[in-house]
């Protein structure tokens, strides 16, 4: 699977971009607001989800790490295949979609074309409360473990994502670091 790519763009189409990598070209699609920052010539690395069917090999590729891991999950929501998780995502930022899924918002899911009011539905049923926040989609692994920890101790999740946001080390060295901040 190909997770990250690093290159200069050679051309931009309406769909994605051919990705110059040490002289092989990747084809890889990306939403509209992607796209809008893509210019021939420039460098770029993008994060990249590799999808593997019968009959093709696609890359769909994000400039932020972010964006890729919301495009994942958006995507395993029965229904909700790559070129509509792509499309989703160019209709707003991940922001966007992740406080209308937050917030119900049937309206703008449907915006999108190819998506209906069941599968809306769904998306929403499957993702309400589950998403991460911004925050905690850019922690990493060790700060997940710690902010599970905190939180079954009875901390409120806001609070423990603040106080770790930025912060390096073991889950042990976040947890005591959590406590004595969370305890006062």
């Amino acid at each position: 699977m190909i997770g990250y790519l690093s290159g200069q763009i050679k051309s931009v189409s309406p769909r994605g971009v051919l990705l110059d990598v040490h002289g092989v070209g990747y084809q890889v699609f990306m939403n509209a607001g992607d796209l809008s920052r893509a210019y021939v010539g420039a460098g770029a690395e993008i994060f990249c989800y590799t999808n593997v069917r019968e009959d093709a090999l696609q890359l769909f590729g994000f400039f932020s790490e972010d964006a890729r891991n919301f495009f994942e999950i958006l995507i395993s929501v029965s229904g909700v295949g790559p070129k509509s998780g792509l499309l989703i995502l160019s209709v707003g930022t991940v922001g966007d979609v992740r406080a209308a899924i937050e917030q119900s918002d049937v309206k703008f899911l449907t915006s999108v074309p190819g998506v209906g009011k069941k599968i809306a539905e769904r998306i929403i049923l499957e993702l309400r409360g589950k998403l991460p926040t911004a925050a905690e989609s850019v922690m990493g692994s060790e700060q997940g473990v710690a902010v599970d920890a905190l939180v079954n101790l009875g901390y409120r999740k806001e609070d423990v994502v603040a106080v770790l946001r930025g912060v390096g080390g073991s889950p042990e060295e976040l947890i005591r670091l959590g406590l004595k901040k969370l305890h006062g």
